[in-house]
């Protein structure tokens, strides 16, 4: 069978609604520049007057680059997860993350800065669609052909070590990246479901009892 190497992504009205409304506030925050300070996360502001900042920051972002690789992402693996997941639970998955991402930045980042970008929840669809689907193969740098789940795990290693050594490294929030990546994992398991969770694992754990010669 031909292997199949995925380049590009599937079109959705909720991932077209996303990308708009990410790029008309990015736009909007070039005409109003206070809007960036208004509505971006700022570790240690946040309770109890400025809780609607844990997601409003998901939605500015610092310039071009950053919000054309944030949008890409999301175009590439967004559509795919909206149809296998549905609308409903596509959004939870992706507002999930980025609330996760928010929290965490806002509970463990320390010093002044303003947290903005969609990265949480970004972080979240991808390591949600490696586990949904860890055998489709992408084109990192558009070149090179690499399973989803081996750049998710590149993804994710990265993240955890600029979570420990340099959590703003760069000037790069890797704590609320870490925030949308639990959350995508906790999400994906169902673990909020403890009833079926448990019961999946004493199916595995019997599983075990039975060899294949």
């Amino acid at each position: 069978m031909q292997r199949q190497i995925r380049f590009g992504g599937t079109w959705t009205k909720t991932v077209g609604w996303l990308i708009g409304v990410n790029v008309g506030i990015f736009l909007l925050q070039n005409f109003f520049p206070p809007l960036t300070v208004q509505l971006g996360l700022v570790p240690g502001h946040v309770f109890p007057f400025r809780i609607y900042t844990l997601i409003t920051y998901a939605f500015l972002h610092g310039g071009i680059g950053h919000i054309f690789w944030n949008m890409l992402t999301l175009y590439f693996f967004g559509g795919d997860l909206d149809l296998f997941l549905g609308r409903r639970r596509f959004l939870t998955l992706y507002f999930g993350s980025a609330l996760t991402g928010g929290l965490t930045a806002a509970l463990l980042l320390k010093g002044p800065l303003v947290v903005i970008g969609a990265s949480g929840a970004i972080y979240g669809v991808l390591v949600a669609y490696a586990l949904y689907f860890p055998n489709t193969e992408v084109l990192l740098w558009f070149v090179l052909p690499i399973k989803i789940w081996v750049l998710a795990v590149i993804w994710i290693g990265i993240t955890l070590f600029f979570s420990v050594f340099n959590s703003s490294g760069g000037g790069i929030a890797h704590l609320a990246h870490l925030g949308g990546i639990v959350f995508a994992f906790l999400y994906v398991g169902r673990f909020w479901r403890p009833g079926p969770f448990i019961k999946e694992m004493k199916y595995r754990w019997r599983r075990r009892r039975f060899k294949t010669f």
